[in-house]
């Protein structure tokens, strides 16, 4: 296959490329972080649940020390 053909290897690689090759880098690298993003807010999400799920053990523990006569925060 000659240089530019399909699926040939661009000659110089990405360093040397065209506006095609720069906006598809681009596109790609885009994709990447909203993926990123995506899963970072997932994250978020469930550590903040988490964090709820903890206060409300917090909270029933608290209620049964109080009802057994143990000792407050």
């Amino acid at each position: 296959m000659a240089g530019g053909d399909t699926g040939a290897p661009r000659v110089g690689g990405q360093a040397s490329g065209d506006a095609f090759t720069k906006r598809e880098k681009a596109n790609e690298d885009y994709a990447i972080r909203m993926r990123e993003k995506e899963k970072l807010m997932e994250l978020k999400k469930k550590l903040q649940e988490q964090h709820e799920h903890l206060k409300k053990l917090e909270e029933h523990i608290d209620e049964i020390s109080k009802s057994q006569g143990g000792e407050q925060k």
